[in-house]
């Protein structure tokens, strides 16, 4: 018997992960250079060997096995890159594993890896997901929408249908439907759902904010990627005593922005796709094709997302201008003023010098909000004649 056993040659490895938002690892990996043929063989095993896990992580494999014909060593220094590019192949699954554990039992060539994982959410709870993302997209999405009229009609349901979770407790999709509330993971992979089943391209990046780590989207139009981070377009606002409840307008502070934008409040440290073209820039190419109806399509979206106040015409920038504009307006005994202040944080003191030496017996009213959180305010100004 022990003669048996000293012939038996066990590897064992044990390896605990906690796969989660914040281990997710590179989309995009560098390619290995071809090497020799004993050597493009093994990596053909180890591939065939992604491939399975990736099969079983995707259907919600509890309990698995799979085998390894090679080198155990390469098999045991490889295995957690080989996982990690395993769930790479499916956003939604890698986000709603909560951990993973596996074993590596080798007899001479042949090796056996024994998984246990763990899922947030389980295969029923994403089947309700998937009707509920079916049902929401059919009265959302109208047969001569493009991508970017999608895009915007899922965010804007998403915003308007699901809460932040203040417990912090709720992390998946299923939550945000069948609860109303989730934290950012679960705005993420409704996202992903909901865009990817409308056919747009879509992954789920994660990174930090000033409170944590924080999920959100990316989003190809195009051929242009974007970040969309429907957590931070659907705040929360603080009452009396703490108490906080949505804000029901919506925004789109955080909709499809270049890495430069985000990273203003936003920090990341893995390889994503680069988003370094301008949204605005991509719609006023598109209004200026003239081509019907995407140029249309276009113009409407500028506007029904506030980049028109990014306009030249409706952009104060200085105290002078504004004192210029408004004496112009009372001259011509106009009602109304709309407009993008520039330097928010001096907007009132300069709307009240702006308002000296003026003849006309008038007043008026300001109302003004912070613009996409570049500093500036949009006024809407009531003047008010005698």
């Amino acid at each position: 018997m022990r003669k048996a056993a000293s012939k038996l040659l066990m590897l064992v490895v044990i390896i605990a992960a906690a796969y989660s938002l914040e281990l997710k690892l590179d989309l995009f990996p560098p390619s290995s250079e071809p090497g020799e043929p004993a050597m493009a063989a093994e990596r053909d095993e180890l591939g065939e060997l992604g491939a399975q896990l990736a099969d079983r992580f995707q259907s919600r494999a509890e309990h698995f096995s799979v085998t390894f014909e090679g080198d155990k060593q390469e098999l045991s220094d490889r295995l957690p890159d080989i996982v990690r590019e395993a769930l790479k192949q499916d956003d939604y699954v890698a986000y709603i594993l909560d951990s993973y554990v596996y074993t590596i039992r080798s007899w001479g060539g042949r090796s056996t890896i024994s998984m246990e994982a763990r899922y947030r959410e389980s295969v029923e709870e994403t089947a309700v997901v998937d009707a509920a993302v079916t049902r929401a997209l059919h009265d959302i999405i109208a047969p001569d929408m493009n991508d970017h009229e999608k895009t915007k009609a899922i965010h804007d349901w998403i915003v308007t249908h699901v809460e932040y979770d203040q417990s912090l407790k709720h992390y998946t999709a299923y939550n945000a439907i069948t609860l109303g509330n989730a934290v950012c993971q679960g705005y993420s992979l409704l996202g992903y759902k909901m865009l990817r089943e409308a056919g747009i391209p879509v992954l789920i990046a994660d990174g930090s904010v000033d409170s944590g780590e924080h999920a959100w989207n990316m989003v190809q139009l195009d051929g242009k990627w974007y970040h969309l981070d429907l957590t931070w377009d659907d705040p929360i606002i603080s009452g009396e005593a703490g108490d906080e409840s949505k804000d029901h307008a919506i925004r789109y502070n955080y909709y499809l922005k270049t890495d430069e934008e985000l990273r203003a409040d936003h920090r990341w440290t893995k390889t994503y796709p680069a988003a370094v073209s301008s949204y605005l820039e991509a719609l006023q190419q598109t209004a200026q094709s003239g081509s019907q109806p995407e140029s249309g399509k276009a113009d409407k979206l500028k506007i029904e997302l506030g980049l028109h106040w990014l306009d030249e015409e409706n952009t104060v920038t200085s105290a002078e201008q504004l004192r210029t504009v408004i004496h112009s307006a009372v001259r011509s005994r106009s009602g109304s003023l709309q407009f993008r202040y520039v330097d928010g944080d001096t907007f009132p003191e300069a709307l009240k010098a702006a308002f000296e030496g003026i003849k006309t017996a008038v007043g008026y009213k300001a109302s003004y909000e912070s613009y996409r959180n570049d500093g500036s305010k949009l006024v809407n100004l009531k003047l008010e004649y005698e």
